[in-house]
């Protein structure tokens, strides 16, 4: 095959150069540039590019979904057993100090652990909701007939980025609760 120069193509199957301009154009458009600029750069059709945008993005939705599905829940039981451990570590401290400043300081940690704590088992009902809410859409959408795709991707998209919000904020609130000066 030919080699374009200064685009990195070089003696390629086809398959790896459309696995190295994918990764290009998302390279290129963390930089901030639009499809057609990216075209321009890469010396490819508009087409093209927005073919890759289309692939990147089914490619980045399954990964948020198997991240959510498999990843998260894992992650909760660990957030939980660490909140779990400075509670031990705290009440600890808090009972051994001489010092009434580092015991002030230990109740506060200890009570926002326990409010963090509080907050992440609130929230594990509605992240048990929203994973069984993208369940049956995509057991509806596996059942209903090759034409006729029921408009999941939205919805299901939405719950997604709102359990990512909830796990922010929820890891946002470990870290204060663990690290009073993380900011």
């Amino acid at each position: 095959m030919s080699t374009k120069s200064g685009s990195g193509y070089q003696s390629q199957s086809k398959a790896e150069q459309l696995q190295w301009r994918r990764a290009k154009v998302v390279e290129i458009r963390a930089r901030g540039m639009s499809q057609i600029e990216i075209a321009r750069q890469l010396q490819v059709s508009d087409s093209s590019i927005s073919s890759d945008m289309q692939y990147l993005r089914e490619q980045a939705k399954e990964n948020i979904k198997e991240y959510v599905t498999q990843h998260l829940p894992e992650q909760y039981q660990v957030c939980l057993s660490a909140l779990d451990s400075v509670l031990k570590n705290a009440f600890v401290i808090m009972t051994k100090s001489e010092d009434n400043r580092e015991k002030l300081q230990v109740m506060e940690l200890f009570k926002d652990t326990h409010l963090v704590n509080l907050e992440l088992l609130s929230n594990a009902t509605t992240i048990d909701n929203a994973l069984h809410y993208i369940r049956s859409k995509q057991h509806q959408q596996r059942k209903s007939p090759a034409g006729t795709h029921l408009d999941s991707t939205n919805d299901s998209d939405s719950a997604i980025a709102g359990l990512r919000k909830q796990q922010v904020l929820a890891y946002q609130s470990l870290c204060f609760a663990l690290w009073p000066g993380f900011a």
